[in-house]
């Protein structure tokens, strides 16, 4: 467990290390994505921009929604773990959308094709993060001694002296695979959404199976996690985008 590490006289988060080598690697994929429909390079850097400012945004707001009975019940944390770490993807990945979104609607871009060439990016900024949440020691999986199991040294935010599943470097592995099969998929397909469509049912499907691995405090709904509740959602959504449906939309809105 490295949470942070030591360069020079600085002490720097692993995390936020490991969150700027994915954003910047995701910056460097749109370049190329955005050829699929001629999207200009500043178009897609700026609606990455604004997906992440939104995304930020919104795994926060996602996370303090989370843990709001135990801030209530010691509101002292609750600064401390909103400006150290606590976020949650999937209040991220609304928010990006959002602030994704607001940047098309602002400029009247096709949204659709846009959120198309992000997919690919977000899936492999996304494979960054999980290594970074490894390090950090969030989302640690549960008690497992087979092949890979990971042991978190004592002192550790994860518990120690016991095997944990890899559940962080699983998903990483899943979104490391996940990334060329969306840009090959969006080479290929002719038709907008489709690749949005699969990264949404092919993420929402390994992160509703995942989340029975993983053992870290996250919310619950019922017999559900939070996230597997969402997983759910955002499953559907992606149907909705292979069938078309907010192409369909989209298009009606336009000429109405």
């Amino acid at each position: 467990m490295y949470p942070i590490i030591h360069i020079l006289n600085y002490t720097i988060p692993t995390f936020g290390i490991l969150f700027l080598i994915g954003t910047g690697s995701g910056f460097l994929v749109a370049i190329f994505t955005a050829k699929k429909y001629d999207i200009p390079t500043m178009d897609a850097m700026f609606f990455g921009l604004f997906a992440i400012i939104g995304g930020i945004l919104g795994a926060k707001i996602l996370y303090l929604l989370v843990e709001l009975p135990s801030f209530i019940t010691n509101p002292e944390t609750a600064l401390i773990k909103l400006t150290t770490g606590g976020a949650v993807f999937y209040g991220g990945l609304i928010g990006g959308i959002l602030g994704g979104f607001l940047y098309t609607h602002i400029y009247h871009l096709h949204a659709i094709k846009y959120f198309d060439i992000a997919v690919p990016c977000l899936a492999l900024a996304q494979a960054f993060g999980r290594i970074g949440c490894f390090f950090n020691g969030c989302c640690y999986g549960i008690p497992y001694e087979g092949f890979g199991a990971v042991y978190y040294p004592v002192g550790s935010y994860p518990p120690s002296g016991i095997g944990l599943f890899p559940s962080q470097l699983t998903e990483s592995l899943f979104l490391f695979i996940l990334t060329p099969v969306l840009i090959i998929f969006l080479s290929k397909s002719e038709t907008p959404g489709f690749t949005t469509g699969f990264y949404l049912v092919s993420y929402g499907i390994f992160r509703f199976i995942n989340e029975f691995f993983r053992s870290d405090p996250r919310g619950s709904i019922l017999f559900l996690s939070t996230s597997q509740v969402l997983s759910l959602f955002v499953i559907t959504l992606g149907f909705l985008f292979i069938f078309k449906i907010p192409q369909r939309l989209y298009e009606y809105h336009l000429k109405d």
